[in-house]
Formats: C-alpha cells, structure tokens, sequence
C-alpha cells in the first residue's frame, strides 16, 4: 500500500509537470503568466523547506519561517495573478484557507516522520 500511495504521488506530480509543460508552450501569455507563478511559488515553498536542515533552530521556529516565507510568497502570487481583490475580507478568507492547507500538510510529514523514527528506534533497539 506505500509504495502504491508513493507511485500515485510520483504519478500526480510528473502529469501535472506535463501538463504545466504543455499550457506554458500552448496557451496564451495569461496562462503562461500563472505557469510561470505556480512554478516559483513552488520553488520557493521547495527551497525554504531548507530551512528544516538547519539544526541549532528549534522545530517552531523553522516552522514559522517556512510559513511566512510561503505565505509571502503566496500573497506576492495572488496580487500578480489577480486572484482575488486585495480587500481584507478576502484577504482574510485566502489567508484562513492558505493557513488551513499549510497545517493540514505539515502535520501529514510531521506524524510521517514521527512514525519513520520510531520504527528505527525500534530496529536500533
């Protein structure tokens, strides 16, 4: 069952990156322009995913770091993009959901690997 929950994840990512491929090289320069963007929202939220190897930093402060360096980037994205206007009830909303998202995966990897080291310690042992 891991390793075809692993193959499906491997599968999602690699026909989205087709897919993104092929909107940015076919479609018009508006669809080009959020190709672009989810692209480098991607990169960022990949590279400041970094700072977790740094280990003198404590897990919240890490934590905190990846969330408003993503959260940034994120509004930095919708403000480009015109996702939505700039009020602050709708700001408010999209940071709720942005928030929302973020937890719901950071708990996913947190339980994940809390799970990974057990079971090492358990081998060591």
């Amino acid at each position: 069952m891991k390793r075809v929950l692993k193959l499906l994840g491997q599968s999602v990512g690699f026909g989205s990156s087709i897919c993104m491929l092929f909107a940015f090289i076919y479609a018009d320069n508006q669809v080009r322009k959020i190709v672009l963007s989810f692209v480098l929202l991607s990169v960022v939220i990949g590279l400041l995913s970094l700072i977790y190897e740094v280990k003198r930093l404590s897990l919240l402060v890490q934590t905190l770091i990846q969330m408003v360096g993503g959260f940034i980037a994120f509004l930095i994205v919708a403000w480009v993009n015109q996702w939505f206007p700039f009020k602050w009830q709708v700001v408010l909303s999209a940071s709720f959901s942005f928030f929302l998202i973020f937890f719901a995966i950071w708990i996913f990897h947190y339980l994940k690997y809390k799970h990974e080291i057990k079971q090492i310690n358990q081998k060591l042992r």
